[in-house]
This record gives C-alpha cells, sequence and structure tokens, in this order.
C-alpha cells in the first residue's frame, strides 16, 4: 500500500488511483495531515475522477464508517438543494404510509440552500441526533449524520469547504451516495437542481452529476435513479425553516402548493410508490406526528403543530410587505435573490454568524402568471426588525 506522498504525487501527475489508495486514506483520516488533505482534494479537482476512482472513494467512505443492513423496501430521497425545497419533509411520512420504510440522513442549510435539519429543528424538541442503534430500530425518521457513519466524508467535506474544490463531481457523489449507501437502502431517487439558485447552474453539468451518482450507486448494489430539476424559481410559497414547517403540515393536509406536490408525487413514483391516497386519507400526516413523537417531541406539542402551527413555532415580529413598482404579469420569481436576502437576515447561516433564527422568513403572495398592479405586494418577510 502506497504513502500519502506516493499517493498525491500519482494524483498530481495524472494517474488514475487504485481501490488500495482511497482506503488508506479514509481509514487513516483522523492521521494524514490537513495540509495532504487538502492537496488530495486540489489534484482530484484539477485532474478529475474517473468513474472507478468515484467508485471506489465511495465504497472506502462506505467502508470506514457503521452500516445499516440493506433491505427490500427501504427507500430514500436526496436533493442537491434549493430555495423552498421541503419534499424530504412531506415525502418521509407520506412513503411510511404507503408501506415504505425511510431512513432518511439528511443535511443543514448549505450558503442560500434552506437544509431539512435547520427546518425540523424548528419544532420544539425534535431530536435530528439519533444514534445508529436508534436508527436501526426507526422505521421512518429524518436525522443528520452521526460521526460513526461515513467519518472520513465529513472531514474531507469540511476541508473541501475551505479549498475551493466543492463542484467536484466525483467528491460530490461520493460525499452524497456513501451516506446514502449506508442507510442500507434498495431504492434511491436523486434530486438534483439546475438553474439560477442551484449549485449546479447549467443542464449539462447537472446531468453529468446526476448519472455519476446513478451510476455509482447502482454499483454499490441500490436502484438509483435521479430527475433533473429546475431551480430558478423557489419551491411552493413559505421559505424559511418554521415556515417551512408550516407548508409541509399544509401538503400533509392535502393542502398544498401544486409545484411542491408535483414534486413529491414524482419522487414517489420512482421510488415505486403511489402516496397521493395517503396524503388524501390523512395516513400521512399520521405518520409525520408519529415520527416527530419517536424523535422526542411532546405529544401536546405535535397535536398544537397540526391544528395552530404558529402557536408553537417561532415567527419574527416585524411582517414587511414588498411592493411591486410596476404593474404586468409574474413571468419568474429570483429564487437566489430570495434566498440570499433570508440568508442575511438570519434564516441561514454567513460567514459572520454561523447561528440562524427559526422565524425568519417568507411566504410568496404571487404565482408565476398572476397578473399584478404597481403598488400591490407580492412577498411578505418576517424578520426581527425593520
Amino acid at each position: 500500500m502506497r504513502s500519502m506522498p506516493d499517493i498525491l504525487a500519482a494524483k498530481r501527475d495524472g494517474n488514475v488511483l487504485t481501490a488500495d489508495d482511497f482506503q488508506f486514506i479514509c481509514n487513516n483520516i483522523n492521521h494524514i495531515q490537513r495540509e495532504q488533505l487538502g492537496a488530495f482534494l486540489m489534484a482530484c479537482q484539477i485532474n478529475g475522477m474517473s468513474p472507478i476512482e468515484t467508485s471506489n472513494l465511495t465504497l472506502a467512505m462506505l467502508n470506514a464508517g457503521e452500516k445499516m443492513e440493506q433491505q427490500t423496501g427501504r427507500v430514500d430521497k436526496h436533493s442537491t438543494g434549493g430555495v423552498g425545497d421541503k419534499m424530504s419533509i412531506i415525502l418521509a411520512p407520506a412513503l411510511r404510509a404507503a408501506g415504505a420504510t425511510i431512513p432518511m440522513l439528511a443535511g443543514r442549510g448549505l450558503a442560500h440552500t434552506g437544509g431539512t435539519i435547520d427546518k425540523l429543528e424548528a419544532i420544539p424538541g425534535f431530536n435530528t441526533g439519533l444514534s445508529i442503534n436508534e436508527m436501526r430500530s426507526n422505521p421512518c425518521f429524518i436525522s443528520r449524520q452521526t460521526d460513526d457513519i461515513a467519518p472520513a466524508d465529513r472531514i474531507l467535506y469540511s476541508i473541501r469547504d475551505i479549498t475551493a474544490t466543492v463542484p467536484q463531481i466525483g467528491l460530490i457523489t461520493a460525499s452524497i451516495i456513501s451516506k446514502k449507501a449506508a442507510e442500507g437502502l434498495e431504492r434511491l431517487v436523486l434530486d438534483v437542481k439546475c438553474g439560477n439558485a442551484a449549485f449546479m447552474q447549467t443542464r449539462e453539468n447537472a446531468v453529468a452529476l446526476a448519472k455519476s451518482m446513478v451510476a455509482t450507486g447502482n454499483s454499490l448494489g441500490m436502484k438509483v435513479t435521479a430527475q433533473v430539476t429546475e431551480m430558478d424559481n423557489p419551491i411552493g410559497r413559505m421559505y424559511g425553516n418554521s415556515h417551512e414547517i408550516v407548508e409541509c403540515i399544509q401538503c400533509l393536509k392535502g393542502h398544498g402548493p401544486a409545484d411542491t406536490m408535483e414534486l413529491v408525487y414524482a419522487q414517489a413514483e420512482a421510488l415505486g410508490y403511489e402516496i397521493q391516497a395517503s396524503i388524501n386519507d390523512g395516513s400521512a400526516l399520521k405518520e409525520f406526528k408519529e415520527m416527530c413523537k419517536r424523535q422526542n417531541v411532546d405529544s401536546d406539542v405535535v397535536s398544537q403543530l397540526i391544528s395552530e402551527p404558529w402557536s408553537v413555532l417561532d415567527r419574527a415580529p416585524v411582517s414587511t410587505d414588498i411592493i411591486a413598482q410596476n404593474s404586468g404579469y409574474i413571468s419568474q420569481i429570483n429564487a437566489l435573490t430570495i434566498g440570499e436576502v433570508l440568508c442575511k437576515l438570519g434564516a441561514g447561516r454567513t460567514g459572520e454568524n454561523p447561528d440562524i433564527d427559526h422565524g425568519v422568513g417568507a411566504e410568496l403572495l404571487v404565482e408565476i402568471g398572476d397578473e399584478i398592479i404597481a403598488g400591490e405586494a407580492w412577498i411578505r418577510f418576517d424578520t426581527v426588525k425593520r
């Protein structure tokens, strides 16, 4: 087995790294100098990664940590993120009501995109830090990654973030698929966003990432499909952590925005499940309540959350309507701008402030195609101060 300097020299010179090379890195991740890991990531960024390298890195990341047993009926989805992307919170209980087992590992917000974990933590008491044993015994959960699952990914990602190597497709693939494979999935659907508010801004790059993740996931024994969807316009009508929980409950009651429900139904169908019946008959909402209780939310809080969400969720005290300056028809709503504004207002993390305010958010008052008159409000922001 080669030493780290030899591995770096090989990748620097454009050679293909072996399975043993990646295994060495992942198994010794805590003992390799950070400068060497940064050099490794930059060499991958500059010289690229072949499909076999991507597959071998993913497998090495997976095998370096804890795994759940692969079982029939274990399914999940992953989105590369966007503004208003709340589908996981709706999809998980709806799939459970349709008979699936959902072991969902999710993440926090990144840049202007909201994170599923941050949204769920807006619910008082919701435990997003389940242990691996709690995950194994839970038929439907949404939790963050533990220290035991793909530990090399956590370290490599933290270094990617400060070495300008986040966009490398092979590294993205290994990061996502190693965690999903650790869930013991039979099926996985990927929602790869493209557009001005997505990390993959062009359709060409989004398709390349989708193909890489599908091929790698399939090579590990999962049945993986991908959908490439646009992220120029925000999804749904509510943005921000508490606000999106409110909209998720509306969706689970059968009153969700059409664009949101269209994505949820398409993702369920890709996993082999029809969930509209579970939405309509209330069983999806029931499973959401049960998931909240299993993850430490008090029963009284769950009841209030369903009947009157704003009685238990934080909402910033100052509401400000943004007024249209001209009359016309709504042709596009800039998701990136909305996401960046919310991030600066405290709904997301910035370099200066790692904390978030769950109560900061926005509600869209119009839809694409609507007529709007100058002087009418088109979006409402809830903020801490004017």
